[in-house]
């Protein structure tokens, strides 16, 4: 099995909005999961090249999903930290070469 930092046809460039972003080589349709962009383990946010790449938008083109939290127990099974895990979904139709946006909602003061 070969590692992939990011799905097929989602590619990392220079963003026009800021720094660099996560943009796609085909057209993607309403629905279409992407993938993950984080992981979240008690307090620690851990973001995937997805989720450190893909940039803000007021008017997004994806959104985050987090349609599962697991249990994750020490070798005692005694407690357990929640494991959540959020996946990025198309939500309007993007053209190819068009760079993807989410809301951010986990950084807000």
């Amino acid at each position: 099995m070969t590692y992939r930092a990011l799905p097929d046809g989602l590619y990392i460039s220079t963003s026009p909005v800021a720094g660099q972003g996560v943009f796609t080589s085909k057209s993607l349709p309403v629905g279409t999961e992407l993938g993950m962009s984080h992981i979240i383990i008690a307090d620690e946010i851990i973001r995937t090249p997805l989720g450190g790449f893909i940039n803000h938008s007021d008017t997004p083109n994806c959104e985050k999903l987090c349609p599962r939290v697991e249990k994750m127990y020490n070798l005692t099974k005694t407690h357990y930290k929640s494991i959540k895990k959020y996946y990025v979904k198309v939500i309007r139709p993007i053209a190819e070469g068009e760079e993807l946006f989410l809301s951010y909602t986990f950084y807000k003061v």
